[in-house]
Parts: structure tokens; C-alpha cells; sequence
């Protein structure tokens, strides 16, 4: 068996990497991320000697972590410290935040070493939270880490190379809960019927090796759960009766680590489905938004793993027309009774691949529009942290816009969106839009993503 030699570097952007005998096991942003990349000693992997951008989204290489406690709200990071010690074979980062009012602060100490019988890393983490103010705070729900494997929150323009597709969860009867990865139906209230216990875990499941879980030893609070149904990043948190009193402190104690397939292979198979009624799919009925043709004649489905984003009809002004469509395949009317700009936008957003060039086409048909039209648009943007954290809007690309009434269907086209080799974190909302008055209609949307160096053969 391999032994760890820790070492601990610092490298840009005031950014640090724990390496292992010449590869790079993890790396630690300013503001507290842990990005966690390699699975064990024999796993192969660079050194790596710069972070293109800090850890955010699509960005993420490995698996997320968080060294400063996600329910601080625009927690400040006030220390990060490092510490190396069993002749190499541990090595402790600590993380100190701040709330930006001052009245709470964070630590959280994660210590990575060896699984002597996965024979894998695994982290060891503390969490503690303590109001410092003389007067109590009220926080609904706390949450103390949030963990987000990279590959897992791929949206539709990721599909094929999604790995995890579902959630699991263990409630305090040692029952497992499987929730299906989509992007729709939120899972909050089928959480908070469930009762959970130290000792329970949480994880992401579907790739055919391991699966990463977080697994809570002591929570001063009942342990709670939420997914989100954008990204299923895991925010592990607790459930609170009152509010944290001055000078309160509580802690969380919990090891973040991969199962091996034999420890996985009895949770999936005994794993229940979360329920889903009739109710959960009528409340969101939406038509599917996927990579390749939309001809709008199914729904998202809210029962399994489902890529695609959704439309979420909002009538009368946005209202999915399953007999209104080329070959009566359906389609997206908008109407507005009024000089109006309504957007009817596709959500989550998603994240895009690095070196891709992204084209839509859709066949839209109008009546009585009068203005600017109906047209579809592309949003491109990305999330900076400095000077401050923030949305970057990029780029924003529409087709033409259509008005009056057309003689059955026109095609209309996005100008390729061309993503750089650099752009390694970025998304990009998919709206339609009718600016001003009267009924438009939209079908057949095509999605063309095309990738690497077929991008460039696209150019020639």
C-alpha cells in the first residue's frame, strides 16, 4: 500500500495545492474551496503550478468542498493555515471566516489522510459556528459545507459526459432515498417530511467506481439536507428550533470520502425512490429543452434522471400549445394583450463546454404582432469574484425578430456562439423572447453544440 507524503505549496491567486509525491491532490482557493482531485496515492495526476479561475460551477475538477461555512452570509475568509504532520501522512487546512455584519463566525478544520482499508484519501472535517454579537441571530436552516462534484450539475449541454445521476440519502430508520438528478421538481418539502441522525449520510451515485459522501459523526442540531435542483450540489446542514444565542457555539463533525463499489452496490439496490404523485407531475408539466431538436411534444420528466431544462408555462401570457405545432408536435405561444416584453426562459441555465461553438435555429410563426417581434436570444455569462463576487454578463446574441403575421412557419437562426479554449466556467441562459403586442408561436428548436477541433473544422 502507498503512503502519503504530503506537502503543501502556495501557488497563485493566493491559492495553495496539497500535493503528493509529485501530483497535485487538492487545491485551496482565497475563498475557502477545496477542490478535491485526486482519489488515492496510485491515482495519476499532474503537478499543478496555477488555477485558471477560482473554484465555481463547471470549473470544479474534482469534488468541492468548503472551508468557510456557506450559511455566513458574504462570509470574508480571514485565515487559512496549514499543517503537515504524521511524518507527512496528514495534513490539516484550517479555515477562518466572517460574517460581513460581524455577528457570526466560522472555522472549519479539514484533515486529509488515508482510508488504511479503501485504501483511498478521505477528509475529516470540523465545522463550528459561534455568534460573537451580544444580541441573537435567527437562522431558519444552517447549513455547514456544500459539496458539489464537478461532473454531477452538468446541464443539457453536458449530457453525455454526466457521471452521477442520482442523490441518495439515509434517514435516522437507516432507510436509503434515491432522488433522481432533474432539473425541475425541488425536493425541499419531500426532505423536510424525512427525520435524519448522526450517523446518517448523503452522496452522489451513478459512476461505475466510487461515489462521494459525506457522512455526519455530530451535529449540535438535528442533521438536514437539501439538493439543488439546478447543480445537485449537497449543502449539508441542520435544522433549527430557535435562534443562536449570544455566544452560542455548535459543531459538526463529518467525514467527506469515496465508497468503493462494494459498499455502494446494497445502498443502490436497496435504495426507495423518493415519492413523486400525480400532484408533483401536473405542478410541473413543462415542455423539455435538450441538446438536438425540441419539437415540444414531451414533457421533463420529474420521476427519473433528466438532463434537459424546462419551460415553466406561465398562462396566459406563456402557455405550452401541444396543437399548435409543425406536424401539430406542439409549441411555445406567447401572448401579450398589450405592448410588452415577455421572456419565457429555459431553466437552469447551463453551463457550456471550453473551445465549443454553440448555434440555435427554430421555426417561429406570429399574429398580429406589432413592435420589435418575437426572437430568440442567447445570454452568455460567467461568475467573478473580484473586486467583488458578481455575474459577468459576456455577450448577449439574438436571432432576427419576426412581427405581423406570418404565412405559417419561419426559420430564424442565432449567430454561433464561439466559446474560447479559456472560458473553462461560463453558462448561457436560453430565452424566447416577444417584444410587443400580439401571439407568437416556437418550435422545432435545434440545438448544435460542437466541440474541440471539430470547431475549428466548422471555421474552414
Amino acid at each position: 500500500m502507498a503512503v502519503p507524503s504530503f506537502a503543501v505549496r502556495e501557488i497563485d491567486k493566493g491559492c495553495y495545492a496539497l500535493d503528493d509525491q509529485g501530483r497535485t491532490v487538492a487545491l485551496v482557493t482565497g475563498q475557502g474551496y477545496i477542490d478535491w482531485l485526486l482519489r488515492s496515492p496510485v491515482t495519476e495526476g499532474p503537478l499543478i503550478d496555477t488555477v485558471g479561475r477560482e473554484t465555481h460551477l463547471s470549473y470544479v475538477r474534482g469534488l468541492k468542498l468548503q472551508l468557510c461555512m456557506p450559511e455566513i452570509t458574504e462570509p470574508n475568509m480571514t485565515g487559512i493555515v496549514w499543517e503537515t504532520a504524521d511524518n507527512g501522512t496528514t495534513s490539516t487546512v484550517t479555515g477562518d471566516a466572517v460574517s460581513t455584519d460581524g455577528r457570526l463566525v466560522s472555522r472549519t478544520s479539514a484533515t486529509i489522510a488515508l482510508n488504511d482499508d479503501t485504501h483511498l484519501y478521505e477528509w475529516s472535517l470540523l465545522t463550528t459556528l459561534r455568534n460573537v454579537s451580544d444580541q441573537p441571530v435567527d437562522l431558519p436552516w444552517i447549513e455547514y459545507n456544500n459539496i458539489y462534484p464537478g461532473d454531477c450539475g452538468r446541464c443539457m449541454l453536458f449530457a453525455p459526459e454526466k457521471k452521477y445521476h442520482c442523490t441518495l440519502l439515509t434517514d435516522s430508520g437507516g432507510k436509503v432515498w434515491e432522488f433522481p438528478h432533474q432539473h425541475i421538481l425541488h425536493y425541499g418539502a419531500k426532505i423536510a417530511a424525512m427525520e435524519f441522525a448522526e450517523g446518517t449520510l448523503g452522496g452522489f451515485f451513478g459512476e461505475q467506481n466510487v461515489s462521494p459522501v459525506c457522512v455526519v459523526h455530530e451535529s449540535s442540531l438535528s442533521p438536514d439536507w437539501r439538493i439543488c435542483d439546478m447543480y445537485f450540489d449537497l449543502h449539508c446542514g441542520a435544522r433549527t428550533a430557535q435562534p443562536v444565542a449570544p455566544g452560542e457555539e455548535l459543531h459538526w463533525r463529518y467525514t467527506v470520502k469515496y465508497l468503493t463499489p462494494p459498499e455502494v452496490r446494497p445502498m443502490i439496490q436497496s435504495a426507495e425512490l423518493v415519492p413523486v404523485t400525480d400532484q408533483d407531475r401536473e405542478q410541473n408539466l413543462c415542455p423539455r429543452f435538450e441538446l438536438g431538436p425540441n419539437h415540444f411534444d414531451s414533457p421533463v420528466q420529474v420521476d427519473h434522471m433528466d438532463d434537459a431544462s424546462g419551460f415553466r408555462p406561465r398562462p396566459p401570457v406563456c402557455v405550452w400549445d401541444r396543437e399548435v405545432g409543425d406536424s401539430f408536435r406542439g409549441s411555445l405561444r406567447l401572448l401579450n394583450d398589450k405592448k410588452a416584453e415577455t421572456v419565457w426562459s429555459a431553466t437552469p441555465p447551463s453551463q457550456i463546454p471550453a473551445d465549443s461553438a454553440l448555434t440555435v435555429t427554430a421555426s417561429v410563426k406570429t399574429h398580429r404582432v406589432t413592435g420589435k417581434g418575437v426572437y430568440l436570444r442567447l445570454r452568455y455569462h460567467t461568475f467573478s469574484w473580484h473586486p467583488e463576487p458578481h455575474v459577468e454578463w459576456v455577450e448577449t446574441i439574438v436571432s432576427e425578430a419576426v412581427s405581423g403575421t406570418t404565412d405559417g412557419w419561419q426559420a430564424v437562426t442565432v449567430p454561433t456562439l464561439s466559446v474560447s479554449p479559456e472560458h473553462v466556467d461560463y453558462l448561457v441562459w436560453f430565452d424566447v423572447v416577444l417584444e410587443g403586442k400580439g401571439t407568437a408561436w416556437v418550435t422545432d428548436v435545434d440545438v448544435n453544440l460542437v466541440r474541440g477541433s471539430d470547431v475549428e473544422g466548422e471555421d474552414e
